[in-house]
């Protein structure tokens, strides 16, 4: 298991860098945006685009949502806001968010007065769900419902937030024609309409639900056990982060070992010691030598000692494999998963940008401090604890222990990506001089990464069920 997460990270320097991307020109706005609204100042790409994971009840991320928090679709005409999605569109594949789209499902924010361009994006039907905004004022009419169907017959798919569509007859017409129904517990009407969020369980039984902003464990234990739960197949949110199960003692042991390990190579301690402690521990003995004759490594013959396998991995190598072997346990919780997808995210991003930065050895201990930035969460104990048996290097340390140091503000970049702080954002990316647009590009590229790496291990999310 994970032979090949372990080889993508080992041989992550093959990976191809990703450049800045591309401007692309969006697409000529149709001729009645021109003729019924003013012309939109719009930018060429819009720059961060938000992509917050979503888990399934398990906790396993299976999907990305994608939106822009900048205030343009909050009041547009509904020609405005078509120019404004072909720009969103046209930003998304310069995020070559297709590649994404293999390993997870994408639910983007378009309006319905996009519904027309749908079929011409040639995004994966079955990858792919559009959330049907409606702005204000605007009105479902029966023949946004007839091209409803004409969409669905084709493979599309979509979803919608009943709170902003209430309860007319086209309303209930439409939710039969979904996938997916939204409960957004930000959204300032949510709670008004729990009535209506309570009836259409009864009403339309094979829909499933989407709880989105979940920032609270009572939000969280609503969707987990109150009466109809079960409709709830898909979950986002910031709690969602911080609510993880605890380690069980088993769990908890094995990774001790595995810190002790790690420690004794920042010291560099003879092979002996280091070697003992495998063998006080036959489960990591294994995986050890299955890791060091997997294919991956394309060995001419067979390892069957220690000695043999640090040798040929070299110190460095086995640091890295071990620290990629603490987010993993014999019960590959949904949790635990979701902490190591988050990790490799923040890991190969923070690297990427050192390498932008033009210093290798930056890059690589860059790598480590998004690694390792998130080991208190998956050990349930204070982080300085945690890293004590490290001995990292001091610039990686002061970043994640006291938010000081060379590398404190791409670790600050990453979380702002993750939290789609895009004042942050701006700002940490103006302080690094790094444009906006090649943040979005890397940070997708991380993503992607992410996906690649873990798409031959054992324990893929099952995105079939989205």
């Amino acid at each position: 298991m994970f032979k090949k997460i372990f080889g993508g990270l080992l041989n992550r320097g093959e990976q191809v860098t990703p450049e800045a991307p591309s401007v692309a020109q969006p697409p000529a706005p149709a001729e009645e945006a021109t003729s019924h609204s003013a012309p939109l100042n719009l930018p060429q790409t819009l720059g961060f685009v938000s992509h917050q994971p979503i888990q399934d009840k398990s906790q396993r991320i299976v999907a990305y949502e994608f939106s822009v928090k900048d205030g343009l679709s909050g009041s547009r005409t509904p020609a405005g806001r078509r120019t404004f999605d072909r720009v969103l569109f046209s930003t998304l594949k310069n995020m070559n968010i297709f590649r994404l789209l293999t390993f997870r499902r994408a639910f983007i924010h378009v309006s319905l007065a996009s519904l027309d361009d749908l079929p011409s994006l040639e995004l994966p039907s079955d990858s792919t769900i559009y959330m049907l905004d409606l702005l204000e004022g605007e009105q479902l009419t029966e023949d946004l419902i007839t091209q409803l169907d004409g969409l669905r017959g084709a493979g599309l798919r979509f979803a919608v937030e009943p709170a902003r569509y209430g309860s007319s007859p086209t309303a209930l017409a439409l939710y039969q024609r979904l996938d997916y129904l939204v409960l957004d517990f930000a959204a300032p009407n949510t709670r008004a309409l729990f009535p209506l969020l309570e009836q259409l369980p009864q009403r339309y039984p094979q829909l499933r639900w989407l709880a989105r902003n979940i920032n609270t464990a009572e939000e969280l234990a609503l969707c987990r056990h109150a009466k109809n739960n079960d409709r709830f197949a898909l979950f986002h949110g910031s709690y969602l982060s911080v609510a993880q199960q605890k380690v069980s003692q088993k769990e908890g042991a094995n990774q001790g070992r595995v810190l002790e390990i790690m420690r004794l190579l920042r010291a560099n301690a003879p092979t002996a010691e280091v070697e003992a402690q495998f063998k006080l521990d036959s489960v990591l003995l294994f995986k050890l030598l299955r890791f060091v004759n997997s294919p991956v490594n394309g060995l001419s013959r067979k390892i069957q000692t220690i000695e043999e396998g640090l040798m040929l991995l070299g110190r460095n190598a086995l640091f890295k494999w071990l620290s990629l072997l603490l987010f993993t346990s014999e019960s590959d919780s949904g949790a635990t998963l979701s902490l190591l997808e988050k990790s490799l995210i923040r890991a190969h991003f923070m690297e990427e940008l050192g390498i932008v930065r033009g210093n290798k050895l930056e890059a690589e201990h860059l790598f480590l401090t998004g690694m390792f930035s998130l080991l208190g969460d998956l050990l349930n104990m204070p982080l300085r604890e945690a890293l004590e048996p490290l001995d990292l290097p001091f610039m990686i340390s002061d970043a994640l222990l006291h938010d000081k140091g060379l590398f404190v503000a791409p670790l600050q970049l990453a979380k702002a990506c993750e939290q789609d702080d895009s004042d942050s954002i701006t700002w940490l990316a103006a302080s690094m001089e790094v444009d906006i647009g090649q943040v979005n590009s890397v940070y997708m590229e991380a993503v992607v990464w992410a996906q690649e790496v873990l798409s031959e291990s054992e324990v893929q999310s099952n995105v079939d069920s989205v």
